[in-house]
């Protein structure tokens, strides 16, 4: 008997649903653990620039509420080394979009690939820009 599970995804700012084969599991969000040189720079970066929720706050790491899931940030030791990501990131509402990307320009913030924008106003519209947070980790907001 095959079993399958119907999912929705957010592309291009539509939403579609899909269905997962048997096999592949539909969950809800993700944790990503990055380690960072400097913790309170990460602090900042994630919770004024991009407006991230912060949660529990050791000292030595936290858990940020990166839109809708679960990014936890190490301070980085000796046996826990910082190693930047090449990217990850989110694919948002093209309003929710708009609001990350004149945040990131009231904060000054360099873009490593400029925001551009696809077919605007036209079927298969999308948009996206890649940032980098202060410890040098790549990330890409696609709409």
């Amino acid at each position: 008997m095959s079993r399958s599970h119907v999912f929705d995804l957010n592309l291009a700012g539509n939403m579609k649903s899909f269905e997962a084969p048997r096999g592949d599991r539909v969950v809800g969000p993700f944790h990503l653990s990055i380690a960072v040189p400097d913790l309170n720079d990460a602090k900042a970066f994630y919770g004024n620039v991009l407006g991230c929720a912060l949660g529990r706050d050791t000292g030595h790491w936290l858990d940020v509420l990166f839109f809708g899931h679960q990014l936890t940030i190490h301070q980085a030791s000796e046996t826990k080394p910082a190693v930047a990501i090449d990217h990850f990131g989110m694919v948002l509402e093209k309003s929710h979009w708009l609001e990350i990307l004149a945040d990131c320009q009231t904060h000054g913030i360099e873009f490593s690939l400029l925001p551009r924008k696809v077919k605007e106003g036209a079927a298969g519209e999308s948009g996206k820009f890649v940032i980098c947070d202060p410890a040098g980790n790549r990330l890409e907001f696609k709409y």
